[in-house]
C-alpha cells in the first residue's frame, strides 16, 4: 500500500490556510506525491494535528 496522510474531515483547507498553499498542494503532500521542504512542513505539520500515516513498509522503517 502506498504511503499517505489521513486527516479529519475539513483539514485540508486548514492545512492550505496555515501553510498559506493550495488545497491541492496539501493533497498531494499528503499521498506523497510531492518532497519538497514545503510537501515536508506540510506532513509534518499534519501529523502534530492528529493526522495518521498509513501504509508504511518495512523498508521504509529504520532501526538504530
Amino acid at each position: 500500500m502506498k504511503k499517505k496522510i489521513i486527516v479529519e474531515r475539513g483539514e485540508v483547507k486548514e492545512l492550505a490556510k496555515l501553510m498559506r498553499c493550495t488545497r491541492e498542494m496539501v493533497g498531494h503532500s499528503l499521498a506523497f506525491r510531492k518532497n519538497t521542504h514545503l510537501a515536508r512542513a506540510i506532513r509534518k505539520l499534519a501529523i502534530e494535528r492528529g493526522g495518521v500515516k498509513i501504509g508504511e513498509t518495512d523498508k521504509d522503517k529504520v532501526s538504530l
